[in-house]
């Protein structure tokens, strides 16, 4: 009886391990599992300053201790530990990341930025030509994109066009570039062999000019793409420390298209202060990638500085002028951001641009913040004035009647004079006119049907309101010699164009002026008066034939 007693019990406690074994063994497995397709959907940087990554970690410690107990049928050891470790990484994202803050380090993340304060606009700011202001924002270049995709039948069924559209310089000229997408899964599954067939490409200095860019070979790595092919895992797979940031579609020198994304890092502690340090080109027509710290990128790559990022640290840098506390109380001397930006092609690279305000203040700025998205180089134009949406309800005021509405604005230095320039479009979003405002005083503003008019009128009205004089620089008076004279009849009034041998530029003399215009002929000596604009049309504003008194 002792003996069976004994087996019986032998025979117990062999049961009661093995289950427990097995339980271990398949919690860890369902785990595991579970783990991979977490990891494969979500795409996590297999890094410790990535809270993605920890809180990841964390999940499958929690899960497989829970499952553990359900199939142990007991709170063990080894549940425990896996819960404890779980606490501990949650615990650590919460410690750093609070020893990461703006609370502890205001002073460090306002420094994160180095800002040149300029005060001198008029010798700094680069100065655009006509030709290169660009007249198409976003909004417009997705209208125009969607029109052009649904010129070629079919492809709309199994295509959309991406809205975000780059800002970018290829061919010396300037470009708002945007690809196809898949339309949904299947249309992916239909195509994925042949890739996405081209990209849209918008002139932004000339709406006519938009062109729907055919491939040789399609693009078959991009972010409406599934499994292998989809450009996040894609790349994720090839990099799996890095943190990835924004993806931007570019396209170089010779029209070539690519994908930049940008790799962040924490600069301040464990997690704070993210900032780009390089980025990954990827090829989307057979997934070649490759990875440059920022100063070895090539020429042709516009964007890598993440917008939010850039926006966030130009934020950080007028918050944090006299530390944290501050921000809470006294708020002295404070500056933030305007609710807008936009960007701008200077001397082939992107910037983009918004205007600073007091913390407090209503519809006026201090100044302008400009930054690089490439090299993060960022200057503070200190200038009192109007905030971009007074200026576009000033702009939007001349043609009310019209019902005309106003772009984002762009900033622009003409003759010396800090300047907004905007776009007004119509109910149907189809650019109609132009204006250009003053942005220390937005009553000065200048319309027109084209660039030139409304430029013209401007200067006229900087005249009116002694923002300018007539100095040689802005204002010309000059004698000329007569080569050709031609006329046209334009909304029933009679208009002259002269040239003339010492000015290769076409001259414009409505009849209004003077009409000792009539009398020009070859050979005459007349004197012009007129704003020396950019451009190789002049409007005149006042004529004199030299040898015709009337």
């Amino acid at each position: 009886m002792t003996q069976f007693k004994f087996n019986f019990g032998s025979r117990i406690r062999v049961n009661r391990s093995t289950p427990k074994k097995n339980g271990h063994l398949l919690a860890g497995v369902l785990t595991l599992a579970g783990l991979f397709v977490y990891d494969y959907i979500t795409l996590p940087a297999w890094n410790f300053r990535s809270p993605a990554f920890i809180f990841m970690l964390a999940f499958a410690l929690f899960a497989f201790a829970t499952i553990d107990q359900i199939f142990t049928l007991s709170i063990n050891r080894i549940s425990k530990t896996a819960y404890m470790l779980g606490t501990l990484l949650i615990a650590y994202v919460l410690v750093f990341g609070f020893l990461s803050s703006e609370f502890l380090n205001a002073r460090k993340f306002r420094e994160q930025i180095v800002i040149k304060e300029v005060k001198d606009f008029s010798s700094d700011f680069t100065t655009i030509a006509l030709n290169r202001i660009p007249v198409v924002d976003k909004e417009t270049a997705q209208q125009l994109g969607d029109k052009q995709i649904g010129t070629i039948q079919g492809l709309g069924s199994q295509y959309y066009v991406d809205p975000e559209y780059t800002l970018v310089s290829s061919y010396d000229q300037i470009f708002r570039v945007s690809p196809l997408q898949y339309r949904e899964f299947f249309k992916w599954l239909q195509n994925r062999d042949d890739g996405i067939p081209g990209f849209i490409r918008v002139n932004v200095t000339n709406p006519t000019d938009v062109t729907l860019v055919s491939l040789t070979e399609g693009m078959r790595y991009a972010p409406s793409a599934f499994f292998s092919q989809d450009l996040q895992r894609h790349v994720r797979f090839k990099y799996r420390s890095k943190i990835l940031s924004e993806y931007s579609f570019e396209i170089d020198d010779y029209g070539k298209p690519y994908w930049v994304i940008s790799v962040i890092e924490p600069q301040i502690n464990v997690f704070g202060g993210l900032n780009a340090v390089g980025a990954v080109i990827v090829d989307p027509v057979d997934g070649d990638t490759q990875y440059y710290d920022i100063d070895q990128l090539p020429n042709w790559v516009d964007r890598v500085q993440p917008t939010d990022i850039a926006w966030a640290q130009i934020d950080n840098w007028g918050y944090y002028i006299n530390g944290f506390i501050n921000t809470l109380f006294n708020q002295k001397d404070m500056l933030q951001t305007t609710e807008g930006y936009n960007y701008v092609s200077i001397e082939g690279q992107t910037h983009v641009f918004s205007g600073l305000t007091s913390v407090g203040s209503d519809r006026s700025i201090v100044g302008f913040a400009l930054i690089n998205l490439r090299s993060r180089e960022a200057t503070f134009y200190r200038i009192g004035g109007a905030d971009e949406y007074s200026a576009m309800s000033s702009a939007e005021g001349q043609v009310q009647d019209l019902g005309y509405r106003s772009t984002f604005p762009i900033l622009l230095n003409i003759s010396s004079i800090p300047t907004y320039f905007v776009s007004l479009k119509d109910q149907e979003g189809l650019v109609k006119m132009y204006s250009f405002v003053a942005v220390s005083n937005y009553a000065a503003v200048g319309v027109g049907g084209s660039i030139a008019d409304a430029q013209r009128d401007y200067m006229m009205r900087l005249k009116e309101v002694g923002m300018i004089v007539d100095d040689q620089e802005t204002y010309k008076t000059l004698n000329l010699t007569v080569a050709s004279v031609h006329t046209a009849i334009v909304d029933g009034s009679t208009i002259y164009y002269l040239t003339f041998d010492e000015d290769t530029r076409l001259f414009v003399v409505p009849l209004s002026v003077s009409l000792e215009v009539v009398f020009a002929s070859e050979g005459d000596e007349v004197q012009l008066s007129f704003f020396d604009i950019d451009g190789n049309v002049i409007i005149v504003d006042e004529f004199d034939h030299l040898s015709v008194d009337y």
